[in-house]
């Protein structure tokens, strides 16, 4: 018996479907590529053509921009780990107790830290600004460090608490039977069961801390540890004229220690959120 044939609605469904897919794929694959062509193009050509690939590349403008980019990049590099790091630092124990343990007042504490994921980061503009002036944190990377922790420890808190409170509650009981005290088992058991939520908040840590603008314009200056999303920043604004190159070359060098890192750790991100 030959197979029934589609109807019109099936077929018209079938069309909808694959032109979404299209479109779906040419609305990220197109000013990507625009993006990457664009950066091996000369002044001339850029505003001269209208090609999408270069018919003369050159390496011109990303000379410039790692020229431009050396020092921020370095800068971004350092910030974005000592935030991770920080971050782990406070929110593993943190989360911990919050997932393991009881006390009292233990839910109102822990949707009191989280509720500062309400709140935008521009309301922490003016007294993190102060605070650091008087206390001599502005323009360093410490600085930068602490001032993150105020929207990436509720965030990892969250994430880690969950993941905690999903470990099965008689691992470490079964550790303390085998003569491990109770930090003994926090470090032999639920730690190592807990890699791949530890792994998803320290990209997403680093993350935060590579991708600021807003406190890494505020909290330092052209003399300080100026980062590389500021840097991109004078570099589309320095002038009366854009380096259209140049800014395309120095968007993909900034984004690709992201890209690098999630590739690195995407097999810890896929179980980031279930506990076998």
């Amino acid at each position: 018996m030959s197979a029934k044939n589609p109807s019109l609605g099936d077929r018209f469904w079938d069309f909808a479907s694959y032109s979404f897919i299209f479109f779906l794929i040419a609305s990220i694959v197109g000013p990507y590529s625009i993006v990457v062509f664009s950066s091996f193009k000369s002044r001339q050509e850029i505003f001269g053509s209208l090609n999408l690939i270069p018919t003369a590349p050159t390496l011109e403008p990303w000379m410039a921009a790692f020229d431009a980019l050396g020092g921020p990049l370095l800068n971004s590099l350092m910030i974005a780990t000592g935030t991770a790091a920080l971050s782990l630092l406070i929110t593993i124990p943190g989360a911990y107790v919050f997932g393991r343990k009881e006390f009292p007042g233990k839910e109102y504490a822990f949707y009191a830290i989280i509720s500062a994921l309400l709140f935008p980061h521009l309301i922490l503009v003016v007294p993190i600004g102060a605070w650091w002036l008087e206390y001599g944190l502005y323009n360093t990377i410490p600085g930068l460090w602490i001032a993150y922790q105020a929207f990436v420890t509720p965030m990892a808190i969250w994430v880690l608490r969950d993941f905690f409170e999903g470990l099965p509650d008689n691992i470490e009981e079964a550790a303390r039977v085998y003569g491990c005290s109770q930090f003994e088992a926090f470090l032999r058991v639920v730690l190592p069961l807990s890699a791949p939520a530890i792994a998803a908040v320290g990209f997403l840590s680093f993350l935060s801390g590579w991708n600021d603008f807003l406190f890494a314009n505020l909290l330092t200056n052209n003399t300080g540890p100026q980062t590389a999303t500021v840097a991109l920043f004078n570099t589309v604004n320095s002038g009366e004229q854009i380096l259209w190159s140049r800014m395309m070359a120095a968007v993909i060098i900034v984004g690709v220690p992201p890209l690098v890192l999630y590739l690195i750790s995407r097999r810890y991100l896929g179980n980031a959120f279930s506990v076998s």
